[in-house]
């Protein structure tokens, strides 16, 4: 009776250790988050989009929720696969856009893709560097691609259309 007792109680607690990794995960990706917001928030004068007037203070408004820590440990590898088969196209910057939220969205959710686009806008807001803008556009062209992921199409034919 012992035991099983103790095996109860065993398995009644690993949730709870799925749970506790999935706060650390986002804890410790909310961190990144938050460091490259401040060094945003260094630029002088702030990065704003021409087109929407958002700026940084706007964009982490409608920062998206944080998935569950084995999705962001996927995350992180399939972003940069996805950067890498993107600029290996010939290609104007919002096809590129197009092209890896595609595939981020092929090889794990529409989601993934979201999240992606959105801190990819962050890191260009904060790098003070007139090579890079913050461009909503940019954002919008990865959750097209993000839908795309569904075409029978491809994401090739999708984001050239």
């Amino acid at each position: 009776m012992k035991k099983s007792l103790s095996l109860v109680l065993i398995l009644a607690s690993v949730p709870s250790y799925a749970d506790f990794g999935d706060s650390i995960a986002k804890a410790i990706f909310q961190k990144k988050v938050d460091q490259v917001y401040a060094r945003a928030l260094q630029c002088e004068p702030l990065e704003k989009d021409r087109k929407s007037g958002m700026d940084v203070k706007d964009w982490i408004k409608i920062q998206p929720a944080l998935p569950g820590w084995q999705m962001l440990a996927e995350i992180e590898k399939v972003a940069n696969d996805a950067n890498n088969f993107a600029r290996s196209k010939k290609t104007n910057d919002k096809i590129r856009h197009c092209l890896a939220g595609c595939y981020i969205a092929q090889k794990l959710d529409y989601q993934s893709a979201v999240l992606v686009g959105w801190y990819k806008e962050l890191q260009d807001a904060s790098d003070c560097s007139k090579t890079t803008s913050f461009e909503k556009k940019d954002y919008e062209a990865t959750i097209f691609g993000a839908r795309g992921a569904q075409s029978d199409k491809g994401c090739e034919r999708f984001c050239k259309r």
